[in-house]
């Protein structure tokens, strides 16, 4: 009892407890294995002093008997051999028993000899009467030889040999009683030190097994107990809670274990608590850095890191340039505003030009009419035709002049038109970036997603206005060159005018023919400038619509700034 305290005292303290997983198991195994040898030792010196009973009985016990036995049939054999004696016919038959029962006396000496060897008690009484039975055999042998009576035989061998037979024969029965008492005793005792020892195994085995209880129940507490706690501590994180202390009071492997994971849980729950912080800021537009505490990040865990650090720079840098091409488009919508507002100023001016030209054309015309009219009177009125002529050539000179800066007016609106066409791809493509960088940002790019995709079809509006700007540019372009050419036409016919009336006089007969044929021509020319003032027309509306466009992505352009200025951006 005072044993099985001391083992508790022993695996309940703290001394234990702070033991090593291995010197644990060393130090309860150890002492199970102590036990365990203890009992072997006990078991052994049972079956060995069992051996030794078994040996004993065989080699004493069991000897004495197998003497007594063998001593009690030759006692019977030493008393045929007189009897057969007695009874002989003749002398050799007798002398033949009477040697019988000498060889009989000396096996009972030999027997007693081999009997005393393993009998502890003294048999000299017994040797003794078994030489009265030799020395009463003598004497009856001798009676043989004297010749005495058959009757004096017998009464002599009842009275002196049968009796020390019998005497001999109580002798080995006090012996096989004694030997009896010798085994019982050996028995006894044998059995009692059998007893005694297997009392000692149980004894100690119960122990064993009592020890065997407190050192599985310490090695519970110390060690399943623990592994559980790890389990279920283990089992917790894989279903995704951090937040976990594992109690520990021992400083072995598991204790040092358990402190392992509460420590690494909370490492783990520090760096969650800050990817979500880290979130929550991005998600409201900030976008100036990564994580604020980067020292909680080691080892594997430095990916994250990088990955917010690399989430922060490509996101400031995508919204930087936005934001610069954003920039670039509105300084572009002012440039294409100011072109639209020239392009309108320049119209006006072609409309005024060709009003001028309509009025000089129209009064060409009429005086070509009066020309007609007045042919029979040409001839007086050479030198003031020449003089019209001459006005009417500067005139022309005038409109092919005009016509130039129109044809170089709508080189330059085409110019302009081209780079509109330009930063409206631009745009397009940058809000195409926008939108895959929108799209990567998840959640947080949904608005700048949504203001791209307003860029880019703002972008798109821009270009299509642009094609159609260039559509009539080139319509404009295409019918201000056969204006030229009816210019051109005009000019050479001015200045074959002029050439004619210096020959007026001498052809005043075909003055009729030419003025009708000039009035179809200034018919013709009035139709040009009609289409002419149609194409003017066309550009100015066209310059006007190019402005509003341009007002509008300068407005966009504007928003999207604002936009863009709602995230805190690094760089």
């Amino acid at each position: 009892m005072a044993k099985s305290i001391d083992d508790k005292k022993k695996f309940g303290n703290e001394t234990f407890k702070n033991l090593s997983v291995a010197d644990k198991l060393k130090k309860v195994f150890y002492k199970l294995q102590n036990n365990l040898v203890l009992v072997f030792i006990v078991v052994l010196l049972i079956d060995a002093f069992s051996i030794f009973n078994l040996h004993s009985i065989y080699n004493i016990y069991y000897e004495q008997n197998t003497q007594q036995g063998e001593i009690r049939i030759t006692i019977q054999a030493l008393a045929k051999y007189y009897l057969w004696a007695l009874n002989a016919e003749d002398d050799a038959d007798r002398e033949e028993q009477m040697n019988g029962a000498s060889e009989k006396i000396q096996e009972l000496n030999d027997g007693l000899g081999t009997l005393s060897k393993v009998y502890k008690d003294d048999l000299t009484t017994v040797y003794a009467h078994i030489a009265d039975i030799d020395n009463y055999g003598q004497t009856l042998n001798g009676m043989f030889s004297s010749g005495a009576s058959h009757t004096e035989l017998y009464e002599y061998y009842v009275a002196n040999v049968n009796e020390a037979i019998k005497v001999v024969v109580k002798d080995f029965k006090a012996i096989g009683i004694s030997a009896k008492e010798q085994a019982q005793k050996a028995y006894t005792g044998a059995l009692t030190i059998v007893i005694i020892l297997t009392i000692l195994s149980m004894a100690i085995v119960i122990y064993a097994i009592l020890y065997s209880n407190k050192a599985k129940a310490a090695l519970a507490g110390g060690i399943l107990e623990p592994i559980k706690a790890l389990s279920a501590a283990a089992n917790d994180m894989a279903k995704g809670k951090i937040d976990i202390k594992v109690p520990s009071d021992s400083k072995d492997e598991l204790g040092k274990l358990a402190d392992d994971i509460t420590y690494s849980t909370d490492v783990i729950a520090d760096i969650v608590k800050d990817i979500s912080d880290t979130l929550d800021r991005m998600s409201t537009g900030d976008f100036s850095c990564g994580s604020k505490n980067e020292k909680l990040y080691i080892g594997d865990y430095v990916q994250i890191k990088e990955a917010f650090r690399n989430i922060s720079s490509n996101l400031s840098h995508t919204l930087l340039e936005v934001r610069n091409s954003s920039t670039l488009v509105s300084d572009g919508a002012l440039n294409m505003s100011q072109g639209a507002t020239d392009l309108a100023e320049g119209s006006t001016d072609q409309a005024a030009a060709v009003e001028e030209l309509t009025a000089s054309v129209n009064s060409v015309t009429d005086q070509t009419r009066q020309l007609a009219e007045v042919a029979q009177r040409s001839h007086g009125m050479a030198g003031d035709v020449k003089d019209k002529a001459e006005v009417s050539a500067r005139k022309m000179h005038l409109v092919t002049d005009a016509m130039t800066r129109i044809t170089e007016a709508s080189a330059e609106i085409e110019q302009v038109t081209n780079t509109i066409e330009e930063i409206a791809s631009q745009t397009s493509l940058l809000a195409l970036n926008a939108s895959i960088e929108a799209a990567r940002a998840g959640e947080t790019g949904k608005g700048f997603a949504v203001v791209a995709d307003q860029i880019g079809k703002l972008a798109d509006q821009s270009s299509e206005a642009a094609k159609n700007t260039h559509q009539l540019i080139a319509d404009t372009m295409e019918e201000i060159k056969n204006g030229n050419a009816v210019v051109a036409e005009t000019t050479d016919a001015l200045d074959a005018m002029q050439h004619s009336v210096e020959e007026i006089t001498d052809m005043i007969k075909n003055t009729g023919n030419l003025a009708q044929a000039q009035a179809q021509s200034m018919e013709e020319i009035d139709k040009g400038i009609e289409m002419i003032s149609g194409v003017v027309q066309k550009n100015s509306e066209t310059a006007e619509q190019s402005s509003e466009v341009s007002k509008e992505l300068s407005i966009q352009s504007e928003s999207l700034n604002d936009l863009i200025g709602r995230f805190t951006i690094s760089g």
